[in-house]
């Protein structure tokens, strides 16, 4: 019962976080963006530019939500095959979400600023991308190839998904004027640096531990299926001169409060140094401690 309680409750947090990410985006795309004519990163930029030309160029209406729903469906396809299913259905539902807020929520034209419009349009769209992220799912389009890139070579997220937006500012500086084009540059730098900040799952920590018991705390920390450790021994303390041991681990930095509280649980005489990771090579897969 108490299982069922807890995948209820982990299940409405990804759909919350689902229908946060529509609205920050729907917010982002028709309060800040278009109105500024400014174009957002990935899936959502395409879909505004591809709007924007065939109403310029082709002369007919196409609603930027319906450009979110059909370039989607192949980037979808993919993810079932090869992100999983249950990460799928809920990209799909982000989609979906997204969608819908676009095509509901009234375009208002909140600032007349393109530079404001970029950072506060691209940088609400990102925080809705990086909380999805963060819950283990994507929003779709370019987060999908960047997330699976991602998890093959451990590349930063949002760095990846400012390359793959090359095409766009490159469509919109011929289209519509580099000037535009370079608002857009802000509004997709904004957008990473979101994801960036709220995707912490992508940024690893290497944790030093100097403790008497390192037996006890290296078991504790196995239990819960944290990545490799390495244990020196016979290391001595230059002010007590005392015998004790250093574990070496790395983790990400959601993983951080739970190692931290696991240690502590096994030896609360502990010594913890936690270092900011730069790179890491080899193999680590990411996995959340729950």
């Amino acid at each position: 019962m108490k299982q069922k309680g807890k995948l209820l409750n982990k299940v409405a947090t990804k759909v919350f976080a689902t229908i946060c990410y529509g609205g920050l985006a729907g917010i982002g795309i028709n309060c800040f963006l278009t109105p500024a004519h400014v174009y957002s990163s990935g899936v959502n930029g395409l879909a505004q530019l591809l709007s924007a030309v065939t109403g310029d160029y082709l002369h007919f209406n196409t609603e930027i939500s319906l450009w979110v729903l059909l370039i989607n469906l192949p980037l979808i396809y993919l993810s079932w095959k090869k992100l999983g299913h249950y990460f799928t259905m809920y990209t799909l539902l982000a989609v979906i979400s997204a969608s819908v807020a676009i095509q509901l929520i009234p375009s208002i034209q909140i600032t007349t600023n393109p530079l404001l419009a970029a950072i506060f349009g691209g940088g609400l769209i990102g925080a809705g991308v990086g909380l999805c992220l963060r819950y283990g799912f994507s929003t779709g389009g370019t987060d999908i190839i960047a997330l699976f890139v991602h998890k093959k070579t451990g590349q930063t997220v949002g760095q990846l998904g400012l390359a793959l937006n090359a095409f766009i500012l490159v469509m919109a500086g011929f289209m519509y004027g580099w000037e535009m084009a370079l608002y857009s540059l802000v509004a997709i730098f904004a957008n990473t640096k979101m994801i960036d900040t709220f995707y912490i799952q992508q940024h690893k920590v290497t944790i030093t531990i100097f403790t008497k018991v390192a037996d006890e705390v290296v078991e504790a920390l196995l239990e819960q299926s944290v990545h490799g450790i390495t244990i020196t021994r016979d290391v001595y303390g230059g002010y007590t001169n005392e015998e004790m041991c250093s574990v070496v681990t790395v983790v990400s930095k959601y993983d951080l409060f739970f190692v931290k509280k696991i240690i502590m649980d096994a030896d609360p005489k502990a010594f913890i140094n936690i270092q900011q990771t730069a790179e890491i090579v080899g193999r680590f897969a990411d996995v959340k401690m729950v």
